[in-house]
């Protein structure tokens, strides 16, 4: 694991651009304090990076991280039905979508930390999309169990079959 981790920290160090999304495996009502930890060292690898983080997760965790407030979107906050914040999320979402489009022809490491396939169509599937299109780009995929990358990345992309968040929380920094 210590190997992989080290992979990913290279990776990121090597990268113009940096897009990650956080999936289900971040679901708060796991072992809350891990998924705090993983934020945390997620949030001191980008340090400095230019980044975006899409997730997946509506418990608020990401938001404690460190991680700056305007680098966040979460879609799928909007289902909570509270108009303020789903006005803030539309910014946010505008704010990604310009940021995404300046990614095309850069060096851009896309991470996909444990994404399954509850909402494949908010980070999987559009993550695949922007690596396939980018030539510049490459797809780090974290999950335990769908880790699997498609063949139209042609090499592009490296797989990583562990836990993400146990995989981040014990991170060295």
């Amino acid at each position: 694991m210590q190997e992989k981790r080290k992979t990913i920290i290279n990776h990121i160090k090597d990268a113009e651009l940096v897009l990650v999304g956080i999936g289900e495996q971040f679901a708060a009502d796991r072992a809350g304090e891990a998924v705090v930890r993983a934020y945390e060292k997620l949030s001191f690898f980008l340090e400095g990076k230019n980044y975006f983080v899409i997730t997946t997760c509506t418990d608020g965790l990401l938001h404690q991280a460190g991680l700056k407030e305007d680098r966040i979107v979460c879609p799928l906050s909007e289902e909570n039905g509270d108009a303020e914040e789903n006005g803030k999320e539309m910014s946010a979402w505008d704010r990604y979508m310009k940021w995404l489009q300046g990614t095309l022809n850069r060096k851009l490491l896309v991470l996909e930390l444990g994404v399954g396939l509850i909402c494949p169509e908010v980070i999987r599937f559009p993550f695949e999309k922007v690596v396939f299109y980018n030539q510049k780009a490459e797809l780090i995929r974290v999950h335990h169990k769908l880790f699997q990358l498609p063949a139209e990345l042609n090499g592009r992309g490296i797989s990583v079959c562990e836990d993400a968040v146990a995989l981040l929380a014990g991170a060295e920094v």
